[in-house]
């Protein structure tokens, strides 16, 4: 599939910012770790302008934007009609959680209202693409989590780097609790991304061209791409970068997204240093959007053994 940059900014930033809003709310269920004055001031007003550009980057996704509101009307059977009712639900009660926060009473509900929302869109999300059947890369529930444990992990880090900012720690939890909870999202992460790689390298399409066609008898070599000028099915279902770009990029993958900002937060377990953990969040951020590009590049479309590179 040809990715489209719109749609890996959004769930790179919302992805984030849900991970930030869910840590947020898990920390302050069962206490008060987090000051107001941290929330009204850093916190909220991050994870909501993350969300907005998320959602400003998503619209230039669409032909038609001023067409977008319809995109809701279908929620009954939609993944994305469910994801764009949703995401602007989070946002209100983002709002919301500011307001009280600003007030200095959060009430619990609230608290579990975010923490439920950020779940429920990270489904939505997800869903989209596990829900399509004939894209084997995707339909799996790996798509899921890992959807969820990048927001988790890439949230984490951005809320150890605000704490680290603000300079007061969060009351029961310390700069290194957070450093180790941070390296153990990633190390997961991590396992989990090499895993789908071990899967999606295994995957043999359903279909065949002599399955496609009809033709029996001996193997079926093709020898033409269909349309030799391009079509709509040569420029979007195919990325068209050579096998050494998407090995290259699986390398920045790896190591962006990874094993670096496992390097440099595990450096900081022992020696807190806002700097580390500023970088470690900003080579992650590169790594995502590495990893949402070939998340979409390394899905195979069936139809694409039809048109198919030809050497």
């Amino acid at each position: 599939m040809r990715p489209q940059f719109s749609i890996i900014i959004f769930t790179t930033l919302a992805g984030m910012a849900q991970g930030l809003l869910f840590f947020l709310a898990l920390f302050s269920l069962n206490a008060e770790p987090i000051s107001s004055s941290f929330l009204t001031n850093l916190a909220l007003p991050i994870g909501l302008g993350l969300l907005i550009l998320g959602l400003v980057a998503s619209i230039f996704h669409l032909g038609r934007p001023e067409r977008a509101w319809r995109s809701a009307t279908m929620w009954r059977t939609s993944w994305l009609s469910r994801e764009v009712i949703v995401l602007p639900a989070l946002m209100v009660i983002t709002c919301l959680a500011y307001f009280y926060a600003y007030l200095n009473q959060v009430p619990q509900w609230l608290w579990i209202a975010l923490l439920i929302s950020t779940v429920i869109l990270w489904i939505c999300t997800a869903k989209i693409y596990q829900c399509i059947r004939f894209i084997q890369e995707w339909s799996h529930p790996s798509t899921m989590s890992n959807f969820i444990l990048l927001g988790m992990s890439s949230g984490f880090i951005l809320l150890e780097l605000l704490l680290a900012l603000w300079g007061e720690p969060m009351n029961g939890i310390s700069n290194s609790s957070l450093s180790i909870l941070a390296f153990i999202l990633l190390f997961i992460s991590l396992n989990l991304k090499l895993w789908i790689w071990r899967r999606n390298k295994g995957l043999k399409p359903v279909s065949t061209l002599a399955s496609a066609t009809g033709i029996k008898g001996n193997p079926i070599r093709q020898t033409s791409m269909g349309l030799m000028g391009g079509s709509f099915n040569t420029r979007e279902f195919f990325h068209h970068q050579t096998d050494r770009v998407i090995s290259n990029i699986r390398k920045v993958i790896l190591l962006c997204a990874y094993v670096l900002p496992m390097i440099l937060i595990a450096s900081t377990i022992s020696n807190p240093n806002t700097s580390l953990i500023a970088l470690s969040l900003f080579i992650n951020v590169i790594g995502l959007l590495a990893e949402r590009w070939m998340f979409f590049a390394e899905a195979n479309h069936p139809q694409n053994l039809y048109y198919q590179r030809v050497s």
